[in-house]
């Protein structure tokens, strides 16, 4: 039995940039953002024992490329002691925040910079890794001890996406019959007390229900759950977005502010009743029989003391991805040829940028994997970095890109914990992970969104398999 105890610290810090910043995640809308609708926000839980200690981010970004993560984790873990290993920088996914994923999604970095705006988001960036590590150091230092346990609701919030349309076209849109994880978990971390600390909360719905018209930053639905948790519990509460690949909120790139308060607000409603159904407090059920003008049976919790964890273990790994063959070098000179002849039409014709920049996006993909081709690349991998904390029978698993739901659903039926809670888009984001269905099927993920990337390359159908069996080994080393 373990005589360390456990520790949690909690901070909250406004990484909202300046009004006029792109945002990301639409390729057509590069306009400036005009306002704000609400802060976003970057929260920070440190839990420790005397032996392990783990930083968990929740951040309203679309999401951190490779090399800013590994920066971010890097000056985290120096910044409270611990291994880079061990800090998990997760990010809800909103469209509706700036350019952090650099080189790609349309961004700052990307494609049509005006003067200055590189510049300034660089400027944005580096005082982004200096905010999150000096937060993560606030809420370390605000440790105290504490235990933790988690639950489990369902809100009819996501839908799968992949709609195919009558003529056999993928669409984005609702697929009534995919597959879909409507359950929200929930990890409560009370002091010694039952008083919360920290919620934290996980659901696998992309955090997209404002659209391409609209240009205020905003949290999207995550910030609603959030809100709507703390206002009843009185505890910092995080919002981790699950493996949302193929998965979207019933109301998805919407117009109306109201539409994101409907979205969080069945998910925030969700978390309450997984969050106080949980007891964290050690104790046995007691039944004494009394009487009044009926016999009675009474039943009361009798708590008594007992150790904060038993278990606190790290674990970290890579997923392999292997990417589809490279198209031959006349088959990408003839589609760069066709690319540049219709950016120049649209051009000469006076057309928006929102077909305009779009076009100028295949013509960056298209050379970048021309000169792969003529350097001797025939097909490529990409590696994930994988991380899993766990605590007793709760374990939470985490890793970079857009996947698919099938990757989370299969994990936590692979798992032995009791709760297991998962996290995409952390620490990361790099593509999309799609079944074989849809690697065969067709559809955004697998064509535009390779694009959008900037990968060569869409998966090859194994990906979801190969991916799962990595996750599978990191629970082996968690001893579950």
């Amino acid at each position: 039995m373990s005589n360390l105890i456990l520790t949690a610290g909690v901070a909250r810090i406004d990484i909202t940039p300046p009004v006029g910043f792109r945002m990301q995640g639409a390729m057509r809308r590069i306009e400036g953002s005009t306002g704000i609708e609400s802060p976003l926000l970057a929260t920070a839980l440190v839990l420790a024992d005397e032996q392990t200690k783990v930083v968990i981010l929740d951040c309203d970004l679309i999401g951190l490329d490779l090399a800013l993560a590994g920066e971010i984790r890097q000056a985290i873990g120096e910044r409270v002691g611990t291994l880079s290993s061990h800090v998990m920088v997760g990010c809800t996914h909103t469209h509706n925040g700036p350019c952090t994923s650099r080189y790609n999604l349309g961004g700052t970095h990307d494609v049509a910079a005006e003067p200055g705006q590189i510049e300034a988001l660089d400027t944005y960036l580096e005082n982004l890794v200096r905010q999150l590590a000096g937060i993560a150091s606030v809420a370390d230092g605000q440790r105290r001890p504490v235990r933790v346990a988690a639950g489990c609701s369902e809100a009819n919030v996501a839908v799968n996406r992949e709609e195919i349309n009558h003529d056999g076209r993928v669409l984005v849109g609702r697929n009534p019959d995919g597959v879909t994880d409507h359950s929200v978990d929930v990890l409560r971390v009370d002091d010694l007390e039952g008083n919360a600390v920290a919620v934290i909360v996980a659901y696998a719905a992309h955090p997209v229900v404002m659209g391409y018209h609209t240009y205020l930053l905003s949290p999207d639905y995550p910030g609603v759950v959030r809100r709507i948790v703390e206002q009843a519990t009185n505890a910092t509460c995080l919002f981790l977005t699950g493996a949302a690949g193929n998965q979207a909120a019933r109301s998805f790139l919407q117009d109306d502010w109201g539409e994101k308060e409907r979205m969080g607000g069945q998910i925030g409603a969700a978390a309450l009743k997984a969050f106080y159904e949980i007891e964290s407090r050690p104790y046995k059920e007691v039944r004494e029989l009394g009487k009044s003008l009926s016999n009675i049976a009474l039943y009361h919790k009798e708590f008594h003391a007992g150790p904060t964890h038993h278990i606190f273990k790290v674990a970290a790994g890579t997923a392999k991805v292997l990417l589809q063959p490279l198209p031959g070098m006349a088959e990408l000179e003839a589609q760069l040829a066709d690319a540049e002849v219709t950016l120049a039409r649209l051009e000469a014709e006076g057309a928006s940028t929102v077909l305009t920049v779009p076009q100028q996006i295949v013509i960056r993909w298209t050379r970048g994997v021309l000169e792969k081709v003529k350097s001797g690349i025939t097909q490529e991998t990409l590696s994930y970095p994988l991380v899993g904390y766990r605590i007793d029978d709760f374990v939470l698993l985490g890793m970079p890109g857009e996947l698919f739901v099938e990757i989370q659903i299969r994990t936590k039926q692979r798992s032995k914990a009791k709760h297991t809670m998962f996290a995409g888009y952390a620490n990361g984001i790099l593509g999309y992970i799609p079944t074989a269905e849809t690697v065969h099927q067709g559809g955004m993920s697998v064509s535009s969104a390779v694009r959008t990337y900037n990968i060569s390359a869409p998966p090859v159908a194994s990906s979801v398999d190969d991916v799962v069996a990595a996750l599978g080994e990191l629970l082996g080393e968690l001893g579950l």
